[in-house]
Protein backbone atom coordinates (compact mmCIF):
# COMPACT_ATOMS: atom_id res chain seq x y z
CA UNK A 1 0.00 0.00 0.00
CA UNK A 2 1.26 3.06 -0.78
CA UNK A 3 0.98 5.92 1.62
CA UNK A 4 3.37 8.46 0.41
CA UNK A 5 0.73 11.27 1.79
CA UNK A 6 2.11 10.48 5.01
CA UNK A 7 5.08 11.91 7.18
CA UNK A 8 7.50 10.04 8.64
CA UNK A 9 7.11 8.16 11.92
CA UNK A 10 9.20 10.41 13.45
CA UNK A 11 7.32 13.64 13.26
CA UNK A 12 4.86 12.00 15.30
CA UNK A 13 6.62 12.60 18.95
CA UNK A 14 7.85 16.22 17.09
CA UNK A 15 3.32 16.07 17.08
CA UNK A 16 3.11 15.31 20.36
CA UNK A 17 5.35 17.99 22.29
CA UNK A 18 3.66 20.48 19.81
CA UNK A 19 0.28 19.15 20.48
CA UNK A 20 0.75 19.21 24.47
CA UNK A 21 2.65 22.28 24.36
CA UNK A 22 -0.11 23.83 22.98
CA UNK A 23 -2.90 22.05 24.83
CA UNK A 24 -1.07 23.35 28.21
CA UNK A 25 -0.61 27.18 26.66
CA UNK A 26 -4.71 27.32 25.67
CA UNK A 27 -5.50 26.14 29.01
CA UNK A 28 -3.86 29.05 30.55
CA UNK A 29 -5.26 31.76 28.20
CA UNK A 30 -8.68 30.21 28.90
CA UNK A 31 -8.22 29.95 32.42
CA UNK A 32 -7.09 33.73 32.60
CA UNK A 33 -9.68 35.08 30.40
CA UNK A 34 -7.79 35.98 27.68
CA UNK A 35 -5.32 38.24 30.01
CA UNK A 36 -2.30 35.63 29.23
CA UNK A 37 0.02 36.84 26.56
CA UNK A 38 3.55 35.93 25.60
CA UNK A 39 5.15 39.46 25.60
CA UNK A 40 6.93 38.91 22.20
CA UNK A 41 3.84 38.54 20.38
CA UNK A 42 2.09 42.02 21.20
CA UNK A 43 2.72 44.13 18.47
CA UNK A 44 2.07 48.26 18.15
CA UNK A 45 0.07 48.25 15.06
CA UNK A 46 -1.03 51.75 13.08
CA UNK A 47 -4.67 52.06 12.58
CA UNK A 48 -5.73 52.98 8.87
CA UNK A 49 -7.47 56.32 8.78
CA UNK A 50 -11.30 55.61 9.34
CA UNK A 51 -11.22 51.69 9.39
CA UNK A 52 -11.13 49.56 12.06
CA UNK A 53 -9.61 46.56 11.38
CA UNK A 54 -8.01 46.67 14.68
CA UNK A 55 -9.61 47.62 18.18
CA UNK A 56 -6.86 48.91 19.54
CA UNK A 57 -3.14 50.27 18.96
CA UNK A 58 -1.68 47.52 20.45
CA UNK A 59 -2.36 43.47 19.25
CA UNK A 60 -1.72 40.37 20.72
CA UNK A 61 -1.15 37.09 18.97
CA UNK A 62 -0.84 34.78 21.56
CA UNK A 63 -4.16 32.83 21.11
CA UNK A 64 -3.36 33.00 17.32
CA UNK A 65 -0.11 31.18 17.52
CA UNK A 66 -1.96 28.51 20.19
CA UNK A 67 -4.44 27.63 17.45
CA UNK A 68 -1.91 27.42 14.84
CA UNK A 69 0.87 25.37 16.86
CA UNK A 70 -1.88 23.33 17.82
CA UNK A 71 -3.33 22.46 14.22
CA UNK A 72 -0.21 21.92 13.66
CA UNK A 73 0.29 19.25 15.87
CA UNK A 74 -2.62 17.86 15.67
CA UNK A 75 -1.98 17.48 11.77
CA UNK A 76 1.52 15.90 12.78
CA UNK A 77 0.11 13.53 15.21
CA UNK A 78 -2.60 12.63 12.93
CA UNK A 79 -1.35 12.12 9.68
CA UNK A 80 2.34 10.45 10.76
CA UNK A 81 3.06 6.96 9.68
CA UNK A 82 3.11 4.07 12.32
CA UNK A 83 5.88 1.90 12.83
CA UNK A 84 4.02 -0.62 10.80
CA UNK A 85 1.87 1.21 8.51
CA UNK A 86 -0.28 -1.94 6.89
CA UNK A 87 -3.59 -2.23 5.10
CA UNK A 88 -5.18 -2.99 8.64
CA UNK A 89 -3.90 0.42 9.74
CA UNK A 90 -4.80 2.28 6.73
CA UNK A 91 -8.12 1.11 7.01
CA UNK A 92 -8.20 1.83 10.59
CA UNK A 93 -7.02 5.28 10.01
CA UNK A 94 -9.33 5.87 7.21
CA UNK A 95 -12.71 4.49 9.24
CA UNK A 96 -11.43 6.77 12.39
CA UNK A 97 -11.20 10.13 9.98
CA UNK A 98 -14.77 8.98 8.65
CA UNK A 99 -15.71 9.02 12.51
CA UNK A 100 -14.33 12.36 13.25
CA UNK A 101 -16.08 13.75 10.39
CA UNK A 102 -19.34 12.58 11.74
CA UNK A 103 -18.68 13.22 15.43
CA UNK A 104 -17.40 17.10 14.00
CA UNK A 105 -20.95 17.03 11.98
CA UNK A 106 -23.31 16.06 15.22
CA UNK A 107 -21.57 18.69 17.08
CA UNK A 108 -22.20 21.19 14.50
CA UNK A 109 -25.37 20.34 14.27
CA UNK A 110 -26.26 20.40 18.13
CA UNK A 111 -24.59 23.84 18.23
CA UNK A 112 -26.52 25.37 15.28
CA UNK A 113 -29.78 23.89 17.08
CA UNK A 114 -29.20 25.08 20.71
CA UNK A 115 -26.35 27.46 21.24
CA UNK A 116 -26.47 31.04 20.22
CA UNK A 117 -24.88 34.56 20.48
CA UNK A 118 -21.44 34.90 21.34
CA UNK A 119 -21.28 31.07 22.59
CA UNK A 120 -21.78 29.97 19.63
CA UNK A 121 -18.24 31.57 18.15
CA UNK A 122 -17.03 29.68 21.14
CA UNK A 123 -17.96 26.49 20.14
CA UNK A 124 -17.28 26.99 16.44
CA UNK A 125 -13.54 27.43 17.24
CA UNK A 126 -13.39 24.49 19.24
CA UNK A 127 -15.76 22.61 16.49
CA UNK A 128 -12.05 23.55 14.16
CA UNK A 129 -10.14 20.53 16.67
CA UNK A 130 -12.55 18.31 16.80
CA UNK A 131 -12.32 16.35 13.79
CA UNK A 132 -8.40 15.76 14.39
CA UNK A 133 -9.20 15.46 18.26
CA UNK A 134 -11.69 12.64 17.91
CA UNK A 135 -9.46 10.82 15.09
CA UNK A 136 -6.44 10.33 16.74
CA UNK A 137 -8.51 8.97 19.92
CA UNK A 138 -10.65 6.63 18.09
CA UNK A 139 -7.40 5.77 16.07
CA UNK A 140 -5.15 5.12 18.85
CA UNK A 141 -8.20 3.33 20.70
CA UNK A 142 -7.82 1.02 18.03
CA UNK A 143 -4.55 0.49 17.03
CA UNK A 144 -3.28 0.51 20.96
CA UNK A 145 -5.59 -0.36 23.28
CA UNK A 146 -8.43 -1.98 21.91
CA UNK A 147 -5.57 -4.89 21.48
CA UNK A 148 -4.55 -4.66 24.65
CA UNK A 149 -8.21 -5.26 26.12
CA UNK A 150 -9.01 -8.36 23.56
CA UNK A 151 -5.62 -9.95 25.27
CA UNK A 152 -6.40 -9.47 28.53
CA UNK A 153 -9.95 -10.64 28.30
CA UNK A 154 -9.58 -13.84 25.84
CA UNK A 155 -10.01 -17.32 27.44
CA UNK A 156 -7.02 -19.60 26.80
CA UNK A 157 -9.36 -22.68 26.45
CA UNK A 158 -6.06 -25.26 26.46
Amino acid sequence: MKTDYLFPNAFKKIGWLITISSLVLGIIYLASNGDFTLSFLTFRLRKAEGADLFLGEYEDFTNELIAILLIVGLNLVAFSKEKIEDEWVAKTRLESLQWGVYFNSFVLIIAIAFIYGDNFLDVMIYNLFTVLIFFIIRFHYIIYIKPAFDKKNKINAF
